[in-house]
């Protein structure tokens, strides 16, 4: 038994073995909720690493720039508009989207970008003690170094997501652990911690965030 138990630890993940195009739809459900890169935050509770406890809605949230969360989000795009066509168009006619998208695709290399999915909280985001609370309290943390939230894109009627980008700071597997901490307009009790361990998000001796 001791050789299945050392076979199964050295087995690579499914997005290490496969490409995407072959992952199941549970698969890519579950590397945007539960993986190294993606979990569904509670409200704060008893801290546990790699996890969230507490109550309250969960709130789907995960790495936009690690590289296996952007091959799954390229992919479950991919496969909404096989069984919805003209999805693409839509997303490709909300400017909100398409200025959004824009930028991400211009400064993800200089950033560190997480989306949450908090649904079209558009009243939300009109609110300026609202957004000036994120601004203030949204930041990660590192222990050796407090990074805050740079810039944002609030949800839209074709995209449910709230996007934060902090500048990109180098992260090492000595820093062990990366603590995002959120405020989330909108949300019931909007404060959500999310942790992520360092080790593993390593693909290849790199830090994928």
């Amino acid at each position: 038994m001791l050789w299945l138990v050392m076979l199964l630890l050295s087995a690579d993940s499914f997005w290490e073995a496969k490409p995407p195009m072959e992952w199941t739809d549970v698969e890519l459900s579950q590397i945007l909720a539960d993986s190294p890169w993606a979990q569904m935050a509670a409200q704060p509770g008893k801290a546990q690493v790699g996890k969230n406890a507490g109550q309250g809605q969960l709130v789907q949230v995960y790495l936009v720039t690690a590289a296996p969360i952007a091959k799954a989000v390229s992919e479950r795009e991919r496969r909404i508009e096989l069984r919805r066509p003209g999805t693409a168009k839509a997303l490709a006619d909300d400017p909100l989207s398409e200025e959004r998208s824009a930028w991400l695709a211009d400064n993800r290399e200089g950033h560190i970008i997480v989306a949450a999915r908090i649904g079209d909280n558009g009243n939300a985001f009109s609110s300026g003690p609202e957004t000036r609370r994120m601004e203030q309290d949204t930041a990660i943390d590192l222990g050796r170094l407090r990074i805050k939230l740079s810039a944002y894109f609030p949800p839209t009627r074709t995209d449910p997501h709230l996007y934060l980008a902090f500048p990109r700071q180098p992260v090492t597997d000595s820093d062990k652990i990366v603590t995002f901490e959120l405020y989330l307009p909108g949300v019931p009790g909007p404060y959500r911690t999310v942790t992520f361990k360092v080790k593993d998000m390593l693909i290849d001796g790199k830090v994928e965030m």
